[in-house]
């Protein structure tokens, strides 16, 4: 599924805050609520981030990206950059920007949610 495109109602506060449509089911930042991903976008959820268990999501939105930088995880270094939440700041997880090794490439371009840094709306 490709990326929503940025809603018209965004608010003269926070101009760049993008707003998916009211009845799909989305994962929202747990301190603020913002809308952060569509739930369509979850690639997997065996993953662990630096606080525990996390997401993996094909695309995220209302977030802001940090510098990139060379770690070792728990598969190997990978070049990544921390993601923050655009209406709070708070530290969510990371972008994958490259994977050393071809069994790891499929993280390329993907981000880790935290799963305690956010929550399922599945707006029923």
């Amino acid at each position: 599924m490709s990326s929503p495109p940025t809603s018209p109602d965004s608010t003269a506060s926070n101009p760049h805050l993008i707003y998916l449509p009211d009845h799909v089911p989305v994962y929202r930042c747990a301190n603020c609520s913002i809308e952060l991903a569509l739930q369509d976008e979850l690639v997997s959820r065996a993953f662990s981030g630096a606080g525990g268990p996390a997401y993996l999501l094909r695309s995220v939105i209302n977030t802001k990206v940090g510098a990139k930088g060379a770690k070792e995880l728990l598969t190997g270094k990978h070049t990544i950059a921390p993601v923050t939440c655009l209406g709070c700041s708070a530290e969510l997880g990371w972008t994958y920007y490259q994977a050393p090794e071809q069994s790891q490439k499929y993280k390329e371009g993907k981000t880790i949610l935290e799963k305690a840094k956010i929550y399922k709306d599945n707006k029923w």
